[in-house]
């Protein structure tokens, strides 16, 4: 699906393009949405709008790192944000950026550039500060969905912590480690993210203006606190499994001692059984009235003396 929105100052908001004119030499400014493109749509972007190829083929196929390219007129963008509810864990989106225009391609359905649209076309005069202030706009929605995950991940990995305090499983551990492999998804989409926005911000970066690149600063401001975020994650997940490796290896020495003291204790028992079921005919207790009794009774006495020793060294 695609949508158009063209501000003219002279003539306000059109949604189609005039006759004959070339979208990317539009009197004033340019936003064109494409939402799940067909093949067909991408097509366009090539023939059209005379994109480069190799970013119209990363449209249709976007990497999972972040990347910028800046061609003659232009800058192509590749940017991750969380999409927590699909089954991926992020979604792309894709923004050519050019002096009076801008264009994002996404395979998803993002609420946030949904709402910017409906802004923007219910207040035609917010394209007068500029192509690159929609992409701020963009930004802004999209490093919040970071800071959302995080926020409902935090809670989460405390829970967990927790829970292997209490009832260490397998079940757990496999929650930990998936959460463990999200931050790290996470720290190099969020680096490479990182990396762009100061791109945008430089000064020698033409398609900003002068005075929205403090919008762009603050983006990246934004972006260290993430990054920072994203390592706590990290680091919680990791002392997790830490946790859960160390009591699991607590509770099997805990079971090995046990065994231990009950087989220490089991073997002159076993000892002296063995001794008294040799068969052999001469044996002077075996015919002894009270023998078998004397017998139990050293047995027993000689497993609690040993059970005596025992805790008293604190081996039980």
């Amino acid at each position: 699906m695609q949508r158009l929105l063209i501000f003219d100052p002279a003539r306000g908001l059109l949604e189609n393009l005039p006759p004959g004119c070339q979208p990317r030499h539009v009197e004033g400014y340019v936003w064109l949405d494409l939402n799940r493109p067909t093949p067909e749509e991408l097509e366009l972007l090539t023939s059209l709008w005379h994109f480069h190829p190799l970013a119209v083929d990363d449209c249709r196929h976007p990497h999972y790192r972040p990347g910028m390219a800046q061609y003659e007129d232009y800058a192509f963008l590749t940017l991750r944000c969380v999409q927590s509810h699909q089954r991926s864990l992020t979604g792309a989106l894709n923004v050519f950026l050019g002096p009076g225009f801008i264009v994002t391609v996404h395979h998803e359905e993002l609420e946030f550039v949904n709402q910017l649209w409906q802004q923007y076309r219910q207040d035609p005069q917010l394209f007068q500060k500029g192509a690159d202030f929609v992409l701020y706009s963009l930004l802004e929605p999209l490093t919040e969905t970071f800071f959302t995950f995080f926020d409902r991940t935090e809670g989460k990995i405390e829970y967990l912590e927790e829970e292997v305090f209490r009832r260490p499983t397998r079940q757990i551990l496999n929650q930990v480690f998936t959460m463990r492999r999200q931050a790290i998804k996470l720290r190099k989409i969020l680096g490479a993210q990182r990396d762009i926005i100061n791109l945008l911000a430089y000064p020698e970066f033409k398609l900003v203006k002068e005075e929205n690149r403090v919008f762009f600063l603050d983006i990246y401001n934004e972006m260290l606190r993430l990054i920072d975020q994203v390592e706590t994650f990290h680091d919680l997940a990791s002392s997790t499994v830490e946790i859960y490796l160390s009591l699991t290896s607590n509770r099997l020495n805990e079971i090995m001692k046990v065994l231990t003291v009950i087989t220490t204790i089991m073997m002159p028992l076993t000892l002296i059984a063995g001794i008294y079921g040799m068969n052999f005919h001469y044996m002077p207790e075996l015919e002894w009235r009270y023998g078998y009794f004397v017998v139990l009774g050293v047995m027993a006495l000689l497993a609690g003396v040993m059970l005596f020793f025992f805790r008293r060294k604190g081996w039980f």
